[in-house]
């Protein structure tokens, strides 16, 4: 079953006026923007004129949490629990969770709700069109293959997705992406995500990643302004690079102690570098430029 076939019209031909649902699309997507992904979604039972709104939502925050809370909790025909479920991995589970208590069971159901749901928006739901994502997946209590499963949604839509057309009309080529802000918690990025944000997002002014696995060497992007990378564990991360890149935070995780770090970001305002000594063997500022030829 489709999210939004998960639910049924509830409302009544009486009573008063619905003055919220007259509200134009913009307004509404705006108030939405404030929702978790999940609760978005639910917003498709109030009726007719909310069944697709979630579609074009401009803000997508979709949150491992939000089953964590609610899945003990709700009811197995609850619309927000009611999917077309897709076999999952159980089996990669690490072995010291092959208990069979209850908090396991919880936790292998909160995970394949989770899968199913995230697998069904990023399906329906066209990131390239998209002003701001956030996609976290907590680190306790999931497979062992959850960043990863994380990371394939990624690519998937990055493969998948298409831009609006009229964004040719803003000075933007016709594959560009019209995302501004993105963030990232424990998924696992390679070297085509890096080569995504500096060929196809050019409008993305604000990237955190936090908890990931990268296999990414370098960071590159003519319109990043704020950039924050929060104990990543990186593989051998060397460049940092954009002109308009204005504040920079590194706090913590691991890199290749062998490699020299380079900021290329002549606008740089504030710089916080919380790392080991063992993060780069040296860390150079405004050197070898090697920013995307556009």
């Amino acid at each position: 079953m489709e999210v939004e076939e998960a639910a049924t019209e509830r409302c009544s031909s009486g009573g008063d006026a619905d003055r919220l649902s007259a509200l134009l699309d913009s307004l509404l997507h705006a108030v939405m923007s404030f929702l978790k992904a999940r609760q978005a979604v639910q917003t498709c039972v109030l009726s007719a004129r909310w069944r697709h709104l979630w579609r074009s939502v401009p803000c997508l925050d979709v949150d491992h949490d939000e089953f964590r809370t609610a899945v003990a909790s709700a009811p197995s025909n609850h619309p927000a629990t009611v999917h077309d479920y897709s076999d999952s991995d159980i089996d990669s589970y690490d072995d010291s969770e092959d208990d069979n208590d209850d908090s396991n069971d919880n936790s292998e159901r909160e995970w394949e709700d989770f899968e199913d749901f995230a697998e069904n928006l990023m399906h329906r739901c066209n990131v390239a069109q998209l002003d701001s994502l956030r996609l976290r997946v907590s680190r306790g209590r999931v497979p062992s293959f959850a960043d990863r499963q994380a990371g394939w949604w990624l690519r998937r839509a990055m493969k998948y997705c298409t831009p609006d057309p009229p964004r040719q009309r803003e000075g933007l080529s016709s594959s560009s992406w019209r995302l501004k802000r993105l963030y990232l918690c424990n998924v696992a990025l390679e070297n085509r995500f890096a080569k995504h944000v500096s060929s196809v997002c050019l409008s993305l002014e604000d990237l955190e990643l936090e908890d990931c696995a990268c296999g990414i060497h370098s960071i590159t992007s003519r319109s990043l302004k704020n950039l924050v990378l929060k104990n990543c564990r990186w593989r051998y991360l060397s460049e940092i690079a954009s002109p308009k890149l204005k504040s920079l935070v590194i706090s913590g995780g691991s890199n290749t102690d062998d490699c020299v770090l380079v900021f290329v970001a002549p606008a740089i305002a504030h710089l916080c570098l919380d790392v080991s000594l063992r993060f780069a063997r040296r860390i150079s500022v405004n050197q070898n430029p090697s920013l995307p030829r556009i």
